[in-house]
């Protein structure tokens, strides 16, 4: 099978001087270079990078950017065959995609987002003609020289009676456990994110077959096969909880994809802040609201213990008092900014519903008909100045 490894990269930055210094970088090198201990080493590498520039308005800065990227990854692609899409690159496969009269489904194509960056690393799998894509985020490495063949098995495979088009696995804590830390944060005595997903784990752990079902994926360990990603695309509309998502969307319209107990991946995410917490807590009101409505419309699907214990009606006061206690926490601290944009939080509430199910229906349709012209025409006009 022709393979793609997508390790998507997130650059923030000020200026494009600030790049070869910056943490994003820093571990988007470890992440690759780990890939060195694979005994299959036939696969390709595609790394779709988000430039994110405060002047990146300015065509010079993404272009500086671009050359800076590829300057400092260059010698880590040596005799691998690799690809390098950049915010720089963005604009022509938004043109290609305007050309092919895709003009509105083009603005959801983008590489800032989760969802996003990974469907423009999946268009680009296609337009490479790669039968399979594996996902790898930034902040792993790989430890298990079999990875990639455990990857791919039963990959396209029946088991218990149905095709195996995706799989999941498991992040490996730097401790090498599995179970995620508890964290003693009292702001979160309503919003135990740990307990429910750890409960995940523990089942999982315990079960006796290789390959089972599970209402979790982790988007940094997850393998897709061609016929299912030129179907289902990655939600643009969700803010974060992609990968449990792509699950939802594959099952309900008839897909399988499991979880492969044997396919592990060791995490090493850099310390979270204040500010992550606070970001995180709004993406997660924004997602469980979109996708409870979601999972109304569509398909029945078994989503406990996590994350259906915050897809029942009861989200709704506790993402509240969450987001109440959270905002009492940063003033207690002084930190008046913060405070007040958590308990802004709470106004995510009473917004109306947005009829997630129709607009992603929508958006999929449009994504078979690209996934089609690309697979027909290919992309090599995109992909020339992106080739290492």
């Amino acid at each position: 099978m022709k393979k793609a490894i997508i390790i998507p990269i997130y650059l923030k930055l000020n200026r494009p001087e600030e790049l070869p210094c910056s943490e994003g970088l820093g571990l988007a090198k470890r992440a690759i270079e780990s890939l060195n201990i694979l005994e299959d080493q036939d696969f390709a590498l595609v790394l779709p990078v988000a430039l994110d520039m405060r002047d990146e308005g300015e065509g010079g800065a993404l272009w500086e950017g671009n050359r800076l990227l590829r300057e400092e990854l260059r010698h880590l692609c040596d005799g691998r065959r690799a690809l390098i899409f950049s915010s720089y690159h963005l604009r022509k496969l938004r043109e290609y995609l305007a050309q092919k009269d895709f003009k509105e489904f083009y603005s959801l194509i983008d590489l800032k987002g989760f969802s996003k960056i990974r469907n423009t690393g999946l268009l680009l799998a296609q337009g490479l003609s790669m039968e399979v894509a594996i996902f790898i985020d930034n902040d792993e490495v790989v430890e298990d020289p079999q990875y990639l063949s455990v990857a791919c098995e039963y990959l396209n495979e029946k088991w218990d009676g149905k095709i195996v088009l995706g799989k999941g696995g498991f992040y490996v804590n730097p401790d090498g456990t599995i179970l995620l830390p508890p964290q003693q944060l009292w702001w979160r005595c309503l919003w135990n994110k740990t307990k429910w997903m750890n409960q995940v784990w523990e089942n999982l752990l315990s079960a006796e077959d290789r390959l089972v079902s599970s209402p979790i994926l982790l988007g940094g360990n997850l393998v897709l096969h061609q016929s299912l990603f030129r179907h289902i695309p990655f939600d643009p509309y969700i803010p974060r909880g992609e990968d449990t998502d792509y699950l939802i969307n594959a099952t309900q319209l008839g897909f399988c994809v499991l979880f492969d107990r044997e396919m592990k991946i060791k995490h090493l995410h850099p310390e979270r802040t204040g500010v992550f917490f606070q970001e995180e807590l709004k993406g997660d009101i924004e997602r469980f609201l979109y996708e409870r409505e979601k999972t109304k419309a569509g398909c029945p699907i078994n989503l406990d213990p996590y994350p259906g214990y915050f897809l029942r009606w009861t989200v709704f006061p506790k993402a509240g008092v969450t987001s109440f206690f959270l905002g009492l926490d940063y003033l207690a601290k002084g930190e008046w900014n913060k405070a007040r944009e958590c308990i802004a939080n709470i106004g995510l509430l009473f917004q109306e519903e947005q009829d997630g199910w129709l607009k992603y229906l929508r958006f999929k349709e449009d994504w078979e008909k690209v996934t089609d012209i690309l697979d027909k025409d290919g992309m090599d006009g995109v992909l020339e100045g992106c080739r290492v």
